[in-house]
């Protein structure tokens, strides 16, 4: 899943989108217990992820979230009944704190029997500049650990981090770090023993050249790891592809860099599952996808999809998410200066599009879970932002 440290006052307007539309993707929703989630002063949506059944529990949906101003603290809510619920007995929410810089952001995603969230955090005793990249987890039955996964004793300062599950035997952890006046993008690749112990398979390979300000994303499916990351004077939009193959230890090989656009992109959004893929971003202010059939090998040309924005008052790709021939973009789209929170909707493999704008006051995001072989299940979150108080709902699709 995908890292959120940025998201922009939304103004709610009736918002007419240029885009390509297929018939309406229509979905029976029901709110999640409680409704609200939560209702403080300051609240930010920042992620969701969500897992199939265990032997034990049911679908578990994991929420992350920001509460109160600069630099703020992060909590994580989750479900073990698919989004239906996130209670627990007597009525509480079901909930935890993550430590980490608020403004940076949290990503999240599920695998392993545990929640893993991952933030920028300094480290104990580190100058309170210095940003080291946080690793923690929750088992679903509540125990927590939590691990830096960057060395404490170099000068460095991470701007964004991405964490996603390559299918249930490794963890991939994305981020930019700024060091020794460059910036740079970096991947981990990680086995899932608990944090705290000697992992047995760790793997950090250097990305390359990143802009700190345009975000990076990761995520996977059972052996292909997808990156994207902005980078260079200019802000083009990177991708890279790893293949992992074997267990002990595993093989990860790279496939080459490709440069999927050029010029005033940022904060992209990737998704994979099986051998699609997908990368949202924003580029000169407009929303665009870019579909895969194969892997990560080959994309279909960029699809805009919300064609509104400018560099200055930006559309903005908050969370992507695929499974099969579905594809679900939860965005911010901006016009006139006004922003409306969209959900972007193929179930075509991205030859089509349906939208459909929403009246809350800030960003939206979502997961998509499978539900059979064949289908799957939406679930989202969203803040609504008013004055002197912010609530964060949920939903889950029937």
């Amino acid at each position: 899943m995908v890292v959120k440290p940025r998201f922009l006052p939304v103004v709610a307007t009736a918002l007419t989108l240029l885009l390509a539309v297929a018939a309406p993707v229509l979905g029976a929703y029901k709110a999640a217990q409680p409704d609200p989630l939560v209702k403080e002063a300051l609240l930010r949506v920042l992620d969701i992820a969500t897992a199939g059944k265990t032997a034990r529990y049911g679908p578990v949906v994991a929420i992350g979230y920001r509460k109160d101003t600069k630099p703020g603290q992060l909590f994580v809510t989750y479900s073990r009944d698919g989004g239906r619920s996130y209670l627990k007995a007597p009525d509480a929410l079901r909930q935890f704190r993550v430590a980490g810089d608020g403004m940076r952001g949290l990503s999240l995603d599920v695998c392993g029997g545990r929640i893993w969230a991952a933030t920028a955090a300094t480290y104990p005793g580190d100058a309170s500049t210095d940003r080291d990249v946080l690793l923690t987890s929750r088992t679903i039955g509540g125990t927590a650990a939590q691990a830096f996964l960057t060395k404490a004793d170099a000068e460095r300062t991470v701007s964004a981090v991405d964490v996603g599950c390559v299918g249930k035997k490794l963890l991939a952890v994305a981020w930019i770090e700024e060091s020794f006046g460059k910036s740079r993008a970096k991947l981990m690749l990680r086995s899932l023993e608990t944090l705290g112990e000697a992992p047995s398979f760790r793997k950090v390979i250097g990305l390359g050249e990143a802009d700190r300000k345009g975000g990076i994303s990761v995520d996977a499916s059972t052996d292909t790891v997808h990156v994207a990351w902005t980078a260079g004077a200019d802000r083009d939009l990177r991708y890279q592809r790893f293949v992992v193959t074997g267990d002990s230890p595993p093989d990860v090989m790279p496939g080459p860099v490709q440069t999927m656009a050029s010029g005033d992109t940022s904060w992209p959004q990737v998704a994979a599952r099986g051998l699609s893929a997908v990368v949202a971003y924003t580029d000169d202010g407009k929303a665009k996808v870019q579909a895969s059939a194969d892997g990560g090998i080959t994309f279909a040309p960029a699809a805009v999809v919300i064609e509104t924005g400018s560099v200055a008052s930006p559309s903005e790709v908050h969370t992507a998410d695929v499974s099969g021939a579905r594809i679900v973009v939860e965005a911010t789209a901006s016009k006139s200066g006004q922003l409306t929170p969209v959900r972007i909707e193929s179930v075509d493999g991205g030859a089509t599009w349906a939208t459909r704008a929403f009246g809350n006051v800030g960003a939206r995001v979502g997961a998509l879970g499978k539900d059979t072989q064949t289908t799957s299940v939406l679930v989202e979150a969203w803040q609504n932002n008013s004055s002197g108080s912010d609530t964060i709902r949920a939903q889950y699709e029937r």
